[in-house]
């Protein structure tokens, strides 16, 4: 979701959109390359950072927005930066502390309030989460990743209602959104709401995005339940060929194989599934982060 917040905090500099465009196209070494020779700007150490940052080196993206901060600690773009390497680093209290320090200083920011929603959620704060990305709706009805942070937060929290209630004023700002129906299926899936609709509104989904492994996985389940096991070992197998490691779709292809009869593919996919959980444990590695001077 931290890629979404990164979009929209661009560097803004006539004066330096040969370097942006190659940035936006990927090319992040050349653009690296590009900046050796300005002058220690913000924008020099902003364009850096980026460039770090696609090239996966966070250490050194952290190391150039903070010399940005450095040189104007009230930029909301450094700030920006900064707060979206720590949440795409797995590193959500470093994140907060970042988007709230500078919500002080920039209380308007709609961008700022939705790293902080999303901080936030990372945390499993769920009711501050949902506090602050109800407010980031009403400055932007339908934008996407406060509603994804948003429904995900409902959902987590198990405030199936008002994930409803969520997911139905999406679909209705914008029915394009793959993620409504999504969020209105798994709320009428945890309150035992009809099957059917169920079933259709995740179909939705999957029409809308056939990549969204989550709803594939959700429609499995509810096959399983119905006692198609043929319809949700399709269903399951096209969300692990999506997420290789996600846990839920695993765990009921194992079972659905199970039912199937299929006990070598069974004995298979738990080990695999085995294998994510193992790796969930581990943890996701994270970045330092401490306040003040150094």
């Amino acid at each position: 979701m931290a890629a979404y917040i990164a979009l929209f905090a661009q560097v803004s500099s006539d004066s330096l959109p040969i370097i942006e465009q190659l940035i936006a196209s990927g090319q992040f070494q050349e653009a690296l390359r590009r900046t050796e020779g300005l002058p220690l700007t913000v924008q020099r150490h902003l364009l850096a950072s980026k460039s770090h940052d696609g090239l996966r080196d966070a250490a050194r993206a952290v190391a150039e927005a903070e010399k940005a901060l450095a040189l104007d600690p009230r930029n909301e773009a450094a700030h920006l930066q900064l707060g979206q390497i720590f949440l795409s680093n797995n590193t959500p209290q470093g994140a907060l502390e970042v988007f709230t320090d500078a919500l002080a200083l920039h209380p308007h920011s709609f961008l700022l309030r939705t790293g902080r929603g999303l901080a936030l959620k990372d945390l499993n704060l769920y009711d501050e989460a949902i506090a602050e990305l109800k407010k980031c709706l009403e400055a932007k009805p339908g934008f996407a990743i406060c509603f994804d942070g948003l429904a995900t937060s409902y959902l987590n929290a198990k405030r199936f209602d008002e994930l409803a209630a969520a997911a139905a004023e999406q679909e209705k700002i914008n029915s394009a959104d793959y993620r409504s129906p999504y969020f209105a299926a798994a709320a009428r899936s945890a309150t035992g709401g009809p099957v059917k609709e169920t079933m259709a509104l995740l179909r939705s989904s999957i029409k809308r995005n056939p990549r969204f492994a989550a709803a594939h996985a959700l429609l499995g389940r509810v096959l399983i339940q119905e006692g198609d096991i043929a319809g949700a070992i399709s269903a399951l197998e096209s969300a692990v060929r999506l997420r290789p490691d996600y846990a839920p779709a695993l765990l009921n292809l194992a079972q659905a194989y199970k039912k199937a009869g299929r006990e070598q593919d069974a004995a298979r996919v738990f080990d695999r599934l085995r294998a994510a959980n193992e790796k969930e444990r581990a943890g996701k590695p994270a970045l330092i982060y401490h306040r003040g001077p150094k």
